[in-house]
């Protein structure tokens, strides 16, 4: 092929790219909605559906000070962007407030991703919570309506972590360790299904009257809270021995 030839097929063929080149870029400024978003925005933000700034820094992609500027940290969850008193917000649990930091896109995207590509759902994570919101528990959570969480008026994290509610990790050697012996019925120690009290009196062997008399014995008064000194059915004073319970 001669070299005339090729020199023009060249200049043809970078005339042919540079003309793609300014065609998707000039379309990518009139319809970014279409060339660049991942997804249609939310049906709540259609208004600003063509205005990309409005939501996005330049170069470095979303930024939480752009949302903040129509959803105020103090009003979200009372409030709408337009202040409006939100109707269902005294059902609602209003935590924004106690975030770390406002980080809106750790759990929000604004665009509806296509099936094909979506990626996973981000899920709202405990730890974007100050430390002393998320110890209140029920500020958020409703407890399951079950005899032992009616009972229970301990903190979740006892038994469960922020991570998942489920399996709980309640383990009753904390309180007490269940040897052979004592691997009887909930209701033999606790009864009436009321987990908040305890009884050592269910068995025969222990029975009040001697109790106390061999308890007088050592000078202890107080017998009411028995896992205070007895801690392991093997041990006959458990971690704090029978006389650490005193006369108080």
């Amino acid at each position: 092929m001669p070299v005339l030839a090729v020199v023009v097929m060249n200049r043809w063929l970078l005339r042919v790219i540079a003309a793609l080149v300014v065609g998707i870029t000039g379309f990518a400024i009139i319809h970014p909605e279409s060339m660049i978003a991942p997804g249609p925005v939310k049906p709540a933000h259609a208004s600003i559906a063509k205005d990309c700034f409005a939501c996005h820094t330049p170069f470095l992609g979303a930024s939480p000070t752009r949302c903040t500027v129509c959803h105020k940290v103090a009003d979200i969850g009372r409030l709408t962007t337009r202040g409006a008193r939100i109707a269902h917000a005294a059902k609602t649990p209003i935590f924004h407030q106690s975030l770390v930091e406002p980080n809106c896109m750790a759990c929000h995207s604004d665009h509806a991703e296509p099936r094909l590509t979506r990626r996973a759902d981000k899920r709202f994570a405990h730890s974007l919570l100050k430390a002393e919101t998320r110890a209140q528990c029920s500020s958020c959570h409703t407890p399951p309506d079950t005899p032992l969480h009616r009972s229970n008026r301990a903190n979740c994290s006892t038994c469960h972590s922020d991570r998942a509610w489920a399996p709980a990790s309640f383990d009753h050697s904390r309180y007490f360790q269940l040897d052979r012996n004592h691997a009887v019925a909930c209701a033999t120690c606790h009864p009436r299904t009321d987990y908040s009290t305890y009884s050592c009196y269910g068995c025969h062997a222990h029975q009040p009257a001697s109790l106390r008399a061999r308890h007088a014995e050592e000078g202890i008064g107080n017998i009411e809270n028995c896992v205070r000194c007895h801690r392991r059915p093997d041990a006959e004073g458990g971690e704090g021995g029978e006389g650490e319970g005193g006369d108080d």
